[in-house]
C-alpha cells in the first residue's frame, strides 16, 4: 500500500507572542492573522518545517519537541503551487497568499509538553478555497 498526502504544512517560529489561550477557534485566526502575515512577508523569517503535514504525536518525548511557539499553516498542495523544489521565499509567498486572502477552515492551539520542553503550535488549516 502506498501512502498519499494532499496537505503541505509550513511551520515558522512565532517568537514571543502572547498566545491567545481560551480563544474560540473561529476567532483565533483573526487574532494572529496580521502577525502571521508579517512573519511570512519578512525575508528573515526562517522555515522551521516545510513538507507533508505532521501528525503532532510527540507524546511527551522531549527529543521530538522543540521549545517555543510556532505557526503551522496547512493547505492543499494543488492550491499552493509549490513543491519540494520551491525556494523558501516562494513557499512563504504561497502560504502568505492563503493567509491574506482566505479564512482557514479550522484553527486551533496545540500544546505538547515533555519533561523539559514545551512546544505551542497555532495551527491554521485551509481546505479547498480556490
Amino acid at each position: 500500500m502506498q501512502l498519499h498526502f494532499d496537505d503541505f504544512a509550513l511551520t515558522i517560529a512565532a517568537g514571543n507572542i502572547e498566545v491567545p489561550y481560551g480563544s474560540l477557534d473561529e476567532l483565533l485566526f483573526l487574532q494572529v492573522r496580521q502577525d502571521v502575515l508579517n512573519k511570512l512577508n519578512d525575508p528573515s523569517t526562517e522555515v522551521v518545517h516545510f513538507g507533508y503535514a505532521p501528525d503532532n504525536t510527540a507524546d511527551a518525548q522531549d527529543e521530538l519537541l522543540t521549545n517555543g511557539i510556532f505557526y503551522r499553516i496547512i493547505g492543499y498542495e494543488k492550491n499552493l503551487g509549490v513543491d519540494f523544489d520551491s525556494s523558501h521565499e516562494e513557499i512563504k509567498k504561497a502560504f502568505a497568499y492563503l493567509a491574506e486572502n482566505y479564512k482557514p477552515f479550522w484553527s486551533t492551539i496545540i500544546v505538547e509538553e515533555g519533561a523539559t520542553k514545551k512546544e505551542v503550535t497555532i495551527e491554521l488549516l485551509y481546505q479547498d478555497v480556490f
